[in-house]
């Protein structure tokens, strides 16, 4: 494997591990406050990851 398709799959899982654990707002204010997770990664950062893996994968698929 490449570099880029290396990059490429790590984007994807970042940014699918995002979008997991995006929690709404809403639900988290009826939640118990000590059981509170935080999301590092906002979730619009987490789509973008996904699609540049996606288009990096693509390019890559599309050279060979």
């Amino acid at each position: 494997m490449r570099a880029i398709s290396i990059l490429g799959l790590i984007l994807i899982a970042v940014g699918i591990t995002s979008l997991a654990y995006f929690e709404d707002p809403v639900r988290l204010m009826f939640r118990d406050f000590q059981a509170h997770k935080t999301n590092l990664v906002p979730p619009i950062l987490g789509a973008l990851a996904l699609i540049g893996g996606v288009a990096l994968l693509f390019a890559r698929q599309r050279k060979s």
